[in-house]
């Protein structure tokens, strides 16, 4: 092998690497999770499965009935409002954070909650 070739071979080797270690094209894996026991709500982002997202988004979550209850590739975003004393939780996905954060503000209105929005330390993530 000239040493043109192994230049070759190895700088191949390299990219084949790199794109192992960073998952190839994908960009990750999320999830939002949420309680209704205690309305406790967690997203994880840039997992490398879906599995490890999902688990990500319960234990955040930190309660024993969390449940993910949006997966997603892009961006992912968690709403809440109220319904008289209710409060009221939605989740949604989208191209970017912005589409992701519009989308469950819509979807919990949606739902006949007032005043849905981000929740506060919550905001829309992409992997």
């Amino acid at each position: 092998m000239t040493d043109s070739q192994s230049l070759r071979w190895t700088a191949a080797l390299l990219v084949s690497l790199t794109v192992a270690a960073c998952g190839g094209n994908d960009d990750g894996y999320g999830a939002v999770a949420v309680s209704t026991s205690t309305n406790r709500v967690a997203i994880s982002s840039g997992e490398l499965t879906q599995s490890v997202a999902n688990d990500e988004a319960r234990d955040e979550c930190d309660a024993n009935d969390c449940t993910v209850v949006l997966q997603f590739e892009d961006c992912g975003a968690a709403s809440a409002g109220t319904i008289g004393q209710t409060l009221v939780i939605a989740a949604a996905a989208g191209g970017s954070a912005f589409d992701a954060q519009t989308a469950a503000n819509n979807a919990c209105t949606a739902q006949g909650a007032v005043g849905c929005g981000e929740i506060p330390n919550l905001p829309a993530q992409c992997n």
